[in-house]
């Protein structure tokens, strides 16, 4: 799921930023993002998501190598760059949905997260202004991320109170973004909009529990 979750991301997410060559950015993001989630089930280091700096570096030099090759006179060069190395990190955090199966708080997480994100996103698909839907959508998911933990899945009610928090804050943000940028006007860039938050709560989930596990 984690991989076909990066490849739409992948596919969609040059397309949503109308880059000038998706092409090469959604190559190089596929190729980033499968191979972070590879690394992190066959070949897990000091920390389950320790490859995933590697992979970041890798890419960021690939991004800026396909942008050179286009040559001078390319037009939006400087904006490939920055949309597609924004995009391959996305991708490859993305591959901490793929780390939760390593652990065994994974199945909360996941639980949490979704439940959280269902719940900012009812309030992100309304029509209210975005200052309201900035205090209500993580007011909703806190309410629901930390009722989540009441469920048999080794999540502490805090803990799912601040996993929902991050997620709504993601959707109030992003939403306020897109509509901003009036970048989400087909099927294309719904997909790459919702995967990107799929995949980025992912990643901000896993940290949230990798700190609190100190606490």
């Amino acid at each position: 799921m984690t991989a076909i979750l990066q490849l739409i991301f992948a596919f969609t997410w040059p397309r949503m930023v109308r880059s000038d060559a998706p092409w090469p950015i959604s190559i190089i993001i596929a190729i980033c993002s499968l191979a972070a989630t590879a690394a992190t089930i066959f070949m897990p280091g000091s920390s389950v998501m320790s490859h995933g700096v590697e992979v970041i570096a890798v890419g960021v030099l690939l991004v800026f190598i396909s942008q050179v090759l286009r040559g001078a006179e390319a037009e939006g060069r400087l904006a490939g760059v920055v949309s597609g190395v924004t995009g391959m990190v996305l991708g490859v955090l993305g591959s901490a949905w793929a780390a939760s199966a390593q652990v065994s708080y994974g199945f909360g997480i996941a639980v949490v997260t979704v439940i959280a994100l269902l719940g900012a996103g009812a309030i992100g698909v309304t029509r209210l202004p975005n200052r309201i839907t900035m205090i209500l959508a993580p007011l909703v998911a806190v309410a629901l991320g930390a009722a989540a933990s009441a469920l048999p899945i080794d999540i502490l009610w805090y803990q799912g109170a601040v996993i929902g928090l991050i997620a709504g804050l993601l959707v109030g943000s992003l939403r306020a973004l897109a509509l901003a940028s009036r970048s989400v006007r087909n099927l294309s860039g719904i997909l790459g909009l919702s995967s990107g938050i799929i995949l980025l709560s992912g990643a901000s989930s896993w940290y949230i529990m990798e700190v609190l596990a100190f606490i």
